[in-house]
């Protein structure tokens, strides 16, 4: 027969057994509720193992300081003001970047820990104080509490706790990094400093998982501008060069853009490059002008727009962003910001929504704003691994096996028809003739050209040799068309966007920028210089084009390797010529590379929030 006796007793100890852990997660489901209710299956499968995970930890800690007797009492308050504490700092950083601490901020404690030390002090507040007293009051009487079922835990019953507390701990390193903002307070600050701690004293690269951080800036004032012309960028996903038609490759992919440059209204780069292989990076140098790989508080060319014309700015994503924190990177001063969370759309793949979604969402935009002047950025998402089609008829290339490279071709073409009626609704809305408009790809995509597949692993043409064209309206002035027509013809890259755009607002004023861009503006004749390219995803290299070759420098477990290709000859890049030149001409590739390494590092001391 059940004993309800023994069944009450036994839910009561386990209820105040898991009082401070309960206490603790709690207090992260409240104050982060908002971001949570956007969270997928997957994030949230990991919101709920941080709770069984922050439950095996603090009961094995408590169960450790029930063995002590005599200052038990104080060995409790030090626990307590130290998680306290950590709450604090941790939670003060989420209410004013928006996401909790990682690699970003906490690598920043280390480099800048001055400064971070005089932000902390000037953000005291009195009520702070008071705020820190309260948790650490209910903290101490949870402990308390708990301690006075755990101090009966067995030995066998404590290790059998210690034992899955490790496993949990073995399962999530490799797992917070990933999608670290869907763990709570306990799980997200303890791998956080570990992945940090593994690759500043240990060598572990973890790049590609620095955080994402609402940027903080100040633009410096002066007199508003009407904008003169419409400019739209559009950024593509995954899109390398030499699968666009126009670009001399066999498959007719680009039908719509072909027609195009055939009566000039659009001019191709057919020279163009990535100036990363990662979105991460890439995205934030097109928008920021700035060749590095670090999130920098800096405006955006649209937050400068904002401030310095009378043109709406807005961006609209296929991506997904919120549940990653990327959002914060890309929504300051916008008008309006649309991404996959907040779109309200069906899921496509699982980066995003379809493309197709998004065009009538950007026409009701325009609608709204009328015949106001924007500045606007539309990212896709279609042709991003594993290259799905949303329909039949854009399944031009058989056979197509998912993630081959005839799928990926049919989301290149599928892209060709979304781009069409993006053209469509513009010249519904008679803006043609006033929008100017920009295409590129954040980076390419390997197909096994040089043993690899996707991107992140190498700077090869496949990689960071990607699709650039800009579209002009009629009344666009004759000599400026024939100025890009001319520079057309040279090596650009997205270093060139963010100055370009501005120009073409009148807002190039390098006096007023908060940073100098990298690049110049393709309005510049004198613009050509060498590229500069940098992978830390995966391994460590470095590219440098320059003129009609491409050095390249990589570094893996410390062996150095040096190659350099004959772009013009050598379009697959197999033939490496480094061994063949002098000494002189070596030095002098080193010397670019020693040039642009300097640049894109020394953000880190210019990289203080304001």
């Amino acid at each position: 027969m059940i004993n309800f006796t023994n069944l009450k007793a036994g839910g009561k100890t386990f209820l105040t057994i898991l009082l401070f852990p309960s206490i603790v997660f709690l207090m992260d489901f409240i104050i982060r509720f908002e971001y949570l209710k956007i969270l997928n299956t997957t994030g949230f499968i990991n919101y709920s193992l941080s709770f069984v995970y922050e439950a095996l930890l603090y009961t094995f800690l408590l169960w450790l300081i029930s063995f002590i007797k005599k200052s038990r009492k104080y060995v409790v308050l030090f626990f307590v003001f130290f998680i306290t504490s950590l709450q604090l700092l941790v939670y003060g950083h989420y209410f004013y970047f928006g996401v909790l601490p990682n690699n970003y901020s906490i690598n920043y404690l280390f480099d800048h820990s001055h400064d971070a030390l005089t932000l902390t002090i000037e953000s005291l507040r009195k009520v702070y104080a008071l705020i820190y007293l309260a948790l650490a009051s209910i903290h101490f009487y949870a402990a308390s509490f708990s301690l006075k079922e755990i101090q009966f835990i067995s030995r066998k019953k404590g290790i059998t706790i210690a034992s899955f507390f490790l496993l949990m701990t073995l399962f999530f390193n490799n797992n917070v990094r990933f999608q670290p903002a869907s763990y709570s307070f306990t799980p997200n600050t303890i791998f956080s400093f570990k992945y940090v701690l593994q690759e500043r004293f240990f060598g572990g690269k973890f790049l590609i998982q620095n955080g994402y951080v609402q940027r903080k800036y100040e633009i410096k004032e002066r007199e508003k501008i009407p904008a003169k012309y419409n400019v739209l960028l559009f950024i593509s996903e995954s899109v390398k060069r030499n699968d666009l038609h126009y670009n001399g490759y066999d498959k007719e992919t680009s039908p719509f853009i072909d027609s195009l440059i055939r009566v000039a209204k659009v001019i191709p780069f057919p020279n163009h490059f990535s100036n990363s292989v990662s979105t991460q990076f890439s995205v934030p140098i097109i928008l920021s002008g700035n060749y590095t790989i670090e999130k920098l508080n800096q405006p955006y060319i649209y937050d400068y727009i904002k401030s310095w014309t009378d043109a709406s700015t807005f961006f609209f994503s296929s991506q997904s962003m919120q549940t990653d924190n990327i959002d914060l990177v890309f929504n300051t001063s916008l008008d309006n910001f649309i991404c996959q969370e907040n779109s309200g759309k069906q899921m496509f793949n699982d980066r995003g929504i379809n493309d197709h979604d998004l065009i009538p969402d950007v026409a009701d935009y325009l609608n709204t704003i009328g015949k106001k002047k924007f500045f606007g950025v539309i990212q896709f998402n279609n042709t991003h691994y594993p290259y799905k089609s949303s329909r039949k008829e854009f399944i031009k290339y058989r056979p197509c096996p998912p993630t081959s490279l005839n799928a990926y071709d049919n989301t290149i073409y599928e892209q060709d028809f979304v781009l069409r009626n993006y053209f469509k609704v513009l010249e519904k809305k008679n803006l043609l003739d006033s929008t100017i408009i920009i295409f590129t790809s954040d980076h390419g995509e390997g197909f096994s050209e040089h043993n690899h597949s996707g991107h992140l692993q190498t700077l090869y043409n496949e990689d960071i040799a990607v699709p650039f064209w800009i579209y002009l309206p009629p009344s666009f002035p004759v000599e400026k068309r024939n100025i890009l027509a001319e520079v057309s013809k040279t090596n650009t890259s997205h270093l060139s966007i963010f100055p370009t755009i501005l120009d073409l607002f009148g807002l190039l004023d390098n006096s007023k920028l908060n940073l100098k861009p990298s690049g110049q503006s393709l309005f510049n004749l004198g613009s050509n210089e060498e590229i500069p390219s940098v992978g830390l995803d995966m391994l460590d290299t470095k590219s440098i084009v320059y003129e009609n070759y491409k050095y390249v420098y990589s570094k893996k477990d410390n062996i150095e390797r040096h190659e350099l290709y004959d772009l013009s000859e050598d379009k697959k890049e197999v033939i490496n010529l480094w061994d063949k030149i002098n000494k002189q001409t070596q030095e002098k590739y080193h010397s670019f590379l020693k040039k642009w390494e300097k640049h894109r590092t020394s953000f880190t001391v210019l990289n203080k929030p304001l």
